[in-house]
């Protein structure tokens, strides 16, 4: 069965993403797995014995399923009437990087999508750094979609979704993945563009979307289509998604070109501090 993998660092925000990865596996019916990696190469157990790491890693086995009971199952409770779509719920332990680690745990073949903090308090999260750069490397690298969620986030809830878009073909190549979430979620869909200077290529664009919207397997046919000022990019999609309310911000784009300017490390600190609203990133190769 498909799974939602979910990376806990023991901070708020890894906490809100777990909330948010256990509704979403409910919602889509899939297993989960939660996730805790600690770099041994710069912990007290690994400077002490082979021994002293081992009972390192088994306190943080059980330290991660008491979180997992906590914030994952209240979310469960709320599907009472739903007891055989529940989700089955995995816990691991892993020593490594986290960055590395949890991209090739994306890359399995039955990972649908990751949930993890934009930005993290790193309490277990040795050496400290900002959960931030994980997440990086994850969007940019990893086998499957990624959600970042925003510091502060609070209870899981997608009343809106926005699907952000460059050129409209990439809409297309990211249906396989709205589709079903959309279908599951039952959002108020809102396109978003930012406009082309051109006006020529706008245009164009612009037909574009509309013959697309008219396709078989388009992600949603109910739908409001938004264009946006030229300006910057990041600023311009949330600011929309705070005004209009915006429950997940959708982003695709080639890897290595629309992806790696929206993800440089002068955007991502702006984006990921900025950002009120959950980001689904999804990119993709040609």
């Amino acid at each position: 069965m498909p799974k939602i993998i979910v990376p806990v660092d023991f901070s708020e925000t890894a906490a809100a993403a777990l909330r948010f990865g256990t509704y979403l596996a409910e919602v889509l019916q899939m297993d989960l797995e939660v996730v805790h990696v600690f770099d041994a190469n710069f912990s007290f157990a690994q400077a002490v014995s082979t021994g002293a790491q081992q009972a390192e890693k088994e306190r943080l086995a059980t330290k991660l399923t008491d979180f997992t009971h906590a914030h994952a199952y209240p979310v469960l409770a709320t599907f009472q009437g739903n007891l055989a779509t529940l989700p089955a719920i995995k816990t691991i332990v892993l020593a490594g990087f986290p960055g590395p680690t949890i991209q090739l745990l994306s890359a399995a073949e039955d990972a649908f999508l990751v949930v993890m903090g934009g930005v993290g308090a790193g309490e277990e999260t040795t050496p400290k750094t900002l959960f931030g750069g994980v997440a990086r490397k994850v969007a940019t690298g990893g086998g499957c979609p990624v959600i970042l969620l925003p510091r502060g986030y609070g209870y899981p809830q997608i009343e809106r979704l926005a699907i952000a878009f460059a050129e409209a073909a990439e809409i297309k190549k990211t249906s396989a993945f709205t589709r079903p979430l959309i279908k599951a979620l039952h959002p108020e869909v809102h396109f978003l563009h930012v406009r082309h200077a051109d006006l020529e290529e706008e245009l164009k664009n612009e037909e574009n979307f509309l013959d697309l919207a008219t396709e078989p397997g388009f992600p949603s046919y109910t739908f409001q289509y938004q264009t946006l000022p030229p300006g910057r990019v990041t600023t311009q999609l949330l600011d929309y998604a705070r005004d209009k309310d915006i429950g997940l911000l959708v982003i695709g784009g080639k890897r290595r070109d629309f992806w790696d300017q929206l993800f440089h490390q002068s955007h991502l600190k702006p984006l990921l501090r900025r950002a009120e609203v959950p980001l689904l990133v999804i990119p993709y190769t040609e």
